[in-house]
């Protein structure tokens, strides 16, 4: 059976593992998409034994690593490996296997870009390796305390103590490992309230995680403190932090340039200014979705698992609730 894209494996983390809704409590014909998506999360499950990790070299000592779930970073030399992100949990054996083949050094630092599960599901096992996890406080935040999601008054658990952040930030850290300059930046809530962006300064590579992605419109994740506003403006702090010549390394999809992340950033800044327009005219959410607003980027970015109109309908409740 062919491995889920990872796409699903975002949404489908979203609704099932952030919501936590039990299974003989959806009602499946009110619920088309969430059934889909747990029926081919079912089957997926039995398929992580075939996943295979996929390293490619980004720059000099920096990788990325494929499989299912968000884009992993690594970065090699003789004073260890660091690490961001780290999929799913039954795939820690297999992501740690592929990044000692790259290098055998000891893995010290394993960075979360965000809380999903699709980058953070590996953190008990990684943290049991004697890896030490950073990420933004309010990822740590989040992990510690039970959650009640707004739509559905269903509640999360907290998450198990093993896969908490030890090192946490509010604004900007710094590391200095194997002569290289790495600085994480929390530029706004955007994605989520607690995105990371890794910056690798002397190889000009950058990890943004979810902050970007490429695998068609973007979700903006409001249980978890994500706005579309503060996506567009995270955007435009990632662009002056690179250049031409700068490799970006997506959330989901292939590595990217400049040119690609000023694209989504306008198109995106496109469509929340023409849903802007049509809420201060008066018009209904439910009345905005049928616009028409993203016709012009639906044959580009209606190819991934978020659609036009739904990302509409996401933006307009975004703005709709001062976000």
């Amino acid at each position: 059976m062919p491995l889920i894209p990872s796409m699903f494996w975002l949404i489908f983390d979203y609704f099932y593992h952030s919501i936590k809704i039990p299974s003989h409590e959806i009602n499946l014909s009110k619920s088309p998409l969430l059934s889909l998506l747990i029926a081919l999360s079912v089957n997926a499950q039995a398929n992580y034994d075939t996943v295979q990790i996929k390293p490619s070299k980004v720059a000099e000592q920096i990788y990325m690593l494929k499989g299912a779930g968000g884009n992993i970073g690594v970065m090699t030399g003789r004073e260890g490996t660091l690490v961001i992100d780290n999929q799913f949990a039954p795939l820690s054996n297999k992501i740690n296997g592929a990044i000692k083949t790259l290098d055998p050094a000891e893995i010290k630092f394993l960075i979360n870009t965000h809380l999903h599960g699709d980058h953070s599901g590996g953190n008990e096992n990684f943290k049991k390796m004697g890896v030490t996890i950073v990420a933004h406080d309010q990822v740590r935040e989040r992990m510690m305390k039970e959650s009640v999601n707004a739509r559905t008054s269903k509640t999360t658990p907290p998450r198990d103590k093993e896969a908490w952040p030890a090192i946490t930030f509010a604004d900007k850290l710094n590391f200095h490992l194997n002569d290289e300059d790495i600085i994480l930046h929390h530029f706004d809530i955007g994605h989520t309230d607690g995105d990371v962006i890794v910056q690798f300064k002397k190889s000009n590579v950058v990890h943004t995680g979810d902050a970007f992605v490429r695998y068609g419109y973007p979700f903006i994740d409001v249980s978890s403190g994500g706005a579309v506003n503060g996506f567009i403006n995270t955007l435009d702090k990632i662009l002056l932090l690179i250049d031409d010549n700068t490799k970006v390394i997506p959330g989901h999809g292939e590595v990217a340039t400049k040119t690609d992340v000023k694209k989504v950033r306008d198109n995106i800044a496109d469509i929340r200014d023409q849903v802007a327009a049509a809420l201060k005219k008066g018009k209904k959410i439910e009345d905005i979705t049928s616009l028409g607003i993203t016709d012009k980027y639906d044959a580009e970015y209606g190819k991934g698992f978020v659609k036009g109109k739904d990302f509409v309908l996401m933006v307009a409740e975004n703005l709709k609730g001062g976000r």
